[in-house]
């Protein structure tokens, strides 16, 4: 059986015009993250008419204030930066590029610098325990309102918040625009859905066009061993691709934005996952994210297979694949932020873009039982998954009836 998936992944996937596919994909995803880079950073090079670049004075300052939030830290920040602030608010500051007296050259630009580099960020992190220790009180009132009215469901619903927000707290301050890009960045699922689309629309089609599916039910390999063969390869192809571009992102947003560290810091440390679902570190996030990733390609994948059995060239199952990604990236976006939460997690694209499910808390209703929504997303995938795959067995073991029969699915 192993020869036989070896076999099957060497002819479907080992082709010189997906192999180039996929360098061209990954060049252009390279270019797209230097450019997020370029774009989004505010240490990156922009051609100011400051002396000196942003970069350089971060850096220098990083040593002094990175680590553990301390009162001496805030003091001694807030000693730079509250002159500055005051001489903003006075419109009086001098707008000379070369002013000794500062770090860029320019009052403006160290106050900027300051405040959005360090002052905000550090501020976040000082008061986000208080933020969550806010949440867990709103959270017990409520229990107490909604335990007198008898409504077990919302009250269920402030338990969990309440003990996902407990004793929540930043110690650390750390720079963290890497990750504000990298765990936003989208541009690469679709490159790999357009590359899982490519390659997989091939799977049973080849043997159609050929008729060569007619020889196989002569050989002992043919039938369902050789379905079975087809969908491993075909998820091991996948799998792999998902896992090849994760890493590159990954290594890329790293190296453009010169940070390899604070990957052990919590979750909500991003401040647009304040209100995250999960408490976990940066690092687990990204794995578990991966994860996510992966399944969900799983489950469009085999979606993709199911329907390519259904033709014999490979024009109409690419054109039909991609309508259906396009309507699923529509629906999507339609329910994405909305208070409609479960038209989005029986979304399998939601998967692929899963901080919506992580980033804040969000319940369905299962009899009765509120369940968070990441929760419900993967079960209803993986339920997504089975079913597909199993609709490819009836319809693999129905074309081998029919050919039998004297026909030619």
């Amino acid at each position: 059986m192993l020869k036989l998936i070896h076999y099957e992944y060497r002819k479907l996937f080992f082709r010189r015009s997906i192999l180039i596919t996929i360098i061209i994909f990954s060049i252009i995803d390279i270019f797209k993250i230097n450019n997020v880079y370029q774009q989004n950073s505010l240490l990156a090079d922009k051609s100011t008419e400051t002396s000196t670049k942003w970069e350089n004075i971060y850096w220098e300052l990083y040593n002094e204030f990175s680590g553990v939030i301390t009162k001496d830290k805030i003091d001694k920040l807030l000693k730079i930066y509250r002159p500055l602030e005051n001489e903003i608010a006075d419109i009086t500051a001098s707008t000379r590029i070369d002013n000794p007296n500062t770090y860029t050259g320019n009052v403006y630009s160290d106050y900027y610098l300051l405040k959005w580099l360090y002052v905000q960020p550090m501020e976040y992190a000082y008061m986000y325990k208080s933020r969550a220790n806010n949440i867990v009180n709103n959270a017990r009132n409520n229990m107490k309102f909604f335990k007198k009215l008898g409504n077990e469901y919302e009250y269920k619903k402030n338990v969990i918040t309440a003990n996902l927000f407990a004793n929540r707290v930043i110690s650390n301050f750390a720079y963290l625009e890497m990750y504000q890009s990298y765990l936003h960045y989208d541009f690469s699922i679709l490159l790999i859905l357009f590359l899982c689309l490519y390659g997989i629309v091939n799977v049973f089609v080849n043997e159609k066009e050929s008729q060569m599916n007619i020889l196989l039910l002569t050989s002992i390999y043919g039938g369902k061993r050789t379905t079975t063969a087809k969908i491993i390869a075909t998820s091991t192809f996948i799998v792999g691709i998902t896992l090849w571009f994760l890493i590159l992102d990954f290594i890329c947003f790293s190296i453009a934005f010169n940070s390899f560290v604070t990957i052990n810091l919590p979750i909500y440390t991003i401040q647009n996952f304040l209100a995250s679902s999960i408490n976990i570190t940066i690092g687990q996030y990204i794995v578990i994210s991966g994860i996510f990733k992966m399944i969900g390609m799983l489950v469009i994948g085999m979606m993709f297979l199911f329907i390519s059995e259904f033709f014999k060239n490979a024009l109409l199952p690419f054109i039909t694949n991609l309508s259906i990604i396009l309507v699923i990236i529509f629906l999507c976006e339609k329910y994405r932020g909305s208070g409609y939460i479960i038209n989005k997690v029986i979304n399998p694209f939601i998967l692929l873009i899963n901080r919506e499910l992580f980033g804040k808390i969000e319940f369905v209703n299962i009899f009765g039982v509120p369940m968070l929504s990441y929760i419900v997303a993967i079960v209803f995938a993986g339920c997504l998954l089975i079913i597909s795959i199993i609709l490819i067995y009836k319809v693999s073991k129905k074309n081998v009836v029919n050919i039998k029969k004297g026909g030619i699915s």
